[in-house]
């Protein structure tokens, strides 16, 4: 999967787990993005180049995942 900002295939993975919440995040070492993907859907949880010509794309932050 590529990050939805910068499309690097790199990535770090982060499994946030607490009681029956499960969360598998992922993060850009490159621009600093970090999104969720659920459902096929992909949300961004953290845009550091939000005001910049590089923003995700979607203006409600959600944007689809690749299979």
């Amino acid at each position: 999967m590529q990050c939805p900002v910068c499309k690097n295939h790199e990535q770090n993975a982060m499994d946030l787990r607490s009681g029956a919440f499960n969360e598998d995040l992922k993060e850009c070492p490159t621009c600093g993005t970090t999104w969720s993907v659920n459902h096929g859907m992909m949300a961004i949880v953290k845009d550091p180049l939000a005001d910049s010509f590089l923003e995700a794309l979607s203006s409600d932050n959600i944007c689809f995942a690749a299979a």
